[in-house]
């Protein structure tokens, strides 16, 4: 098998192991409101979990390793953060929509856009690893597939909420198709892991994580004050879950940055 072939195994296990977690929120019935917003409350456990356990780290490290100041990556941050800011401005101006449907509409498209934007670096850094040697691709894959499915589930969690429920599988087809793409398109036009700018790229990422974590979906989780004590409870446990996720990684991965 040679390592065009080996890339296209991999992206399309991380296809696989990111439909299946999107899927498990469909198991909760659609009817039932209050589940819904118990998912939403765990699923932004699990991303302010992989916001400052996972990815901010990795960011951090990627930015000095090349070089940069902390300055910049700051400013690659809010950069990010400012951007998806006015995305989700724009949005609520041009929603139709009106009432508590419209609030759960423009979070989920907001929470669609960034996380699309991340799963690119996700397909860049897959490549990256690849590049590296199949044995380095093959732990950042486990690693990949460990956060992608937390936030599949994450993603499939707020867009149940919305008006968007008849197009939701489009949309999480279309999310689950970002990194396996974006990691071959990487792999055929790149020939080195040398990538000089992926640190401020993670950077920029982060900022977009950021706004959808802590100004769409963390709102959202306490939407209602009846059973703030059991949002805030499930919150916790999403949080832990993804703490515990980014200690496995860390365990396979040892000194291997993703």
């Amino acid at each position: 098998m040679n390592d065009f072939t080996m890339i296209c195994v991999f992206a399309a296990v991380i296809f696989v192991v990111s439909a299946m977690a999107a899927w498990l929120p469909f198991l909760v019935k659609k009817e039932s409101e209050s589940r819904l917003h118990l998912l939403i409350g765990f699923s932004t456990g699990i991303m302010i979990g992989v916001l400052f356990v996972m990815l901010l780290p990795v960011a951090i490290e990627r930015t000095y390793d090349a070089g940069y100041s902390s300055s910049e990556v700051a400013y690659m941050i809010l950069l990010g953060f400012v951007l998806l800011l006015v995305v989700d401005v724009i949005i609520k101006r041009r929603s139709s929509g009106k009432g508590e449907e419209a609030v759960h509409d423009i979070t989920s498209l907001s929470a669609f856009i960034g996380l699309a934007i991340h799963s690119i670096f996700d397909g860049l850094a897959l490549a990256a690893a690849f590049i590296a040697g199949e044995d380095v691709g093959m732990l950042v894959l486990i690693a990949l597939c460990l956060h992608k499915s937390v936030v599949a589930f994450s993603l499939t969690s707020t867009m149940l909420m919305s008006k968007r429920k008849d197009k939701t599988k489009f949309y999480l087809l279309t999310f689950c198709l970002i990194s396996p793409l974006a990691s071959v398109l990487s792999y055929a036009l790149l020939d080195s892991a040398d990538f000089k700018f992926a640190g401020l790229a993670l950077c920029f990422s982060v900022g977009i994580f950021a706004f959808v974590t802590l100004c769409d979906m963390l709102p959202e989780s306490f939407h209602h004050r009846k059973g703030d004590i059991r949002q805030l409870a499930v919150l916790l446990f999403g949080l832990a879950i993804a703490v515990a996720v980014a200690c496995l990684s860390g365990y396979l991965l040892g000194d291997i940055d993703i």
